[in-house]
């Protein structure tokens, strides 16, 4: 690699209103080299990646200098024509079209007389698919395909506009273990042919295993670059939150106060994807569900909701010692069951309205007066406790929840469901592509619910939470449950063994 870097920010600055988000980065891309980009949600880091890929213009135009020349995209396309990539968290493929379609969208070709050519399409889809190693039939439906094939789809997609950098933000969220050593081979194939590669992700031990130098951002700062080789994964959190991280005992080697049964689900089914699935949650546990990827987690999470498009061919279900259909949302809500959703931004908050309204939105007529017109200051005063209890960092009750980091938009999510005063609280992935301080203090709230009573469901992939929080856990496969682990048995070895062969470990 060449020592001149092919990216420089220099002292860069972001003001948004009255919220400095960037006080002062400094940061450096070599040609061809991995740079990994870590830090708390709220750190800055997706404000830097905005500026770099032009959505945002920072403070002072003349802090970044690109392929030595002055770099200021005014959008995203200016950035494009650049050179500068951006592979996002979500996956933004769009499902109803084709492989092929999707990887050439907007850089399609045409035939002699300037209509699509699906044939032409199809063969450079093939060429490239390829070329980068992924193994999928380009006239396929996307939206039929699992998710690592989807990430790798993202990858190859931006590959078209021959980039000389690749911002990529959270690349192996919702991956298994598998899924994401096909994905990091091939960002490591990519920087191996010259492309330089930002690689921004909550995941240390990927940063550990795919990048070249790590560069650490604290409070709108770059605190510290370092050579991976030269430092560890302790040295980097600490330099991430500004202190020791302290891992307190798992709760799953204590015993539960109550053997109080709070809920009974018997031979759930959902055909083709929930196979006779039983189990009693106690009230006060924590109780989860872990698997890999496409195993039923979160499927098994909406039926017991009852959320729509999951056709139940059986089940049933006792809250309380009392029986119930739960058959839709609205009625699992006011029997006392609330569910975070693992799509925070699409089915979890309203993101242009404030936290005041997020929170108050599933008990609004509680807001009510006898005109049926709503109490703006119960409202305002509900926003400010949520921030107060859940420790939210937001300008205050009326900020747009779209303004918070990742990890504060799920303390606000958690304090809306909070609201509903929930007797079974069903978790999807409540930790998943947020900071490891914000994990630590969403895993506290957690075991705080439950010592008040509520008895929670865990579904998660993220085996460290079934480890650290719950009290036993079932393991999922293809749809059915395989194995239950509780105690000393509880731990990462057995229970991924489980979910990769779907036999019950020793």
């Amino acid at each position: 690699m060449s020592s001149e870097p092919l990216l420089k920010c220099s002292n860069v600055r972001k003001t948004f209103g009255g919220l400095q988000a960037l006080k002062e980065v400094n940061f450096g891309l070599a040609r061809g080299e991995v740079h990994g980009l870590v830090g708390e949600n709220g750190a800055g880091k997706s404000t830097l990646l905005r500026i770099l890929a032009g959505v945002h213009q920072p403070d002072d135009a003349t802090g970044v200098v690109y392929n030595g020349a002055p770099y200021a995209p005014h959008t995203a396309n200016d950035a494009l024509r650049s050179g500068v990539v951006t592979i996002h968290q979500d996956i933004n493929l769009i499902g109803t079209m084709t492989v092929a379609e999707n990887i050439l969208l907007n850089n399609e070709p045409t035939g002699t007389a300037g209509l699509l050519s699906n044939a032409k399409m199809n063969r450079l889809a093939a060429d490239l698919l390829k070329q980068y190693h992924v193994d999928v039939d380009p006239s396929k439906p996307v939206n039929e395909l699992p998710n690592d094939i989807k990430k790798m789809l993202q990858i190859v997609k931006a590959m078209t506009w021959n980039p000389k950098v690749l911002l990529m933000d959270e690349p192996t969220s919702s991956l298994t273990n598998v899924e994401v050593e096909v994905v990091l081979d091939l960002i490591r194939s990519l920087a191996k042919r010259g492309v330089s590669i930002v690689f921004v992700s909550h995941y240390l031990s990927e940063v550990f295993a795919v990048c070249d130098n790590i560069t650490v951002m604290r409070d709108g700062r770059t605190v510290g670059t370092f050579a991976t080789p030269d430092t560890t994964i302790s040295d980097v959190v600490r330099n991430m939150l500004g202190r020791e991280l302290v891992e307190e005992q798992s709760r799953s080697k204590r015993t539960m106060d109550s053997q109080e049964i709070l809920l009974s689900v018997k031979n759930l089914t959902v055909p083709g994807l929930l196979n006779d699935i039983s189990f009693d949650l106690h009230r006060g546990e924590i109780l989860g569900f872990t698997g890999l990827t496409g195993s039923g987690l979160s499927e098994l999470a909406r039926a017991i909701y009852g959320v729509s498009g999951l056709r139940r061919e059986s089940g049933s279900f006792t809250l309380e010692g009392r029986q119930t259909s739960l058959s839709n949302p609205t009625q699992s809500l006011k029997q006392g069951l609330a569910l975070l959703t693992n799509d925070r931004l699409r089915e979890g908050v309203l993101p242009d309205f404030s936290i005041t309204d997020n929170v108050c939105l599933p008990i609004i007529d509680r807001f009510r007066n006898s005109s049926g017109l709503l109490k703006s200051g119960e409202m305002h005063a509900a926003g400010r406790e949520a921030i107060g209890k859940l420790r939210v960092k937001a300008a205050g009750p009326d900020a747009p929840i779209k303004s918070l980091s990742g990890g504060n938009q799920q303390k606000v999510l958690i304090a809306k469901w909070l609201k509903t005063n929930p007797k079974v609280f069903l978790l999807d992935d409540p930790t998943v592509g947020i900071d490891v301080g914000s994990k630590d203090e969403i895993r506290k709230l957690i075991e705080q619910i439950a010592s008040e009573g509520v008895g929670i469901i865990i579904f998660t992939t993220e085996i460290p939470d079934i480890e650290k929080l719950c009290d036993r856990a079932f393991v999922m496969f293809r749809g059915s449950v395989v194995g239950e682990f509780k105690g000393e048995k509880l731990e990462k070895n057995r229970i991924l063994e489980t979910s990769v062969s779907g036999r019950i470990a020793a």
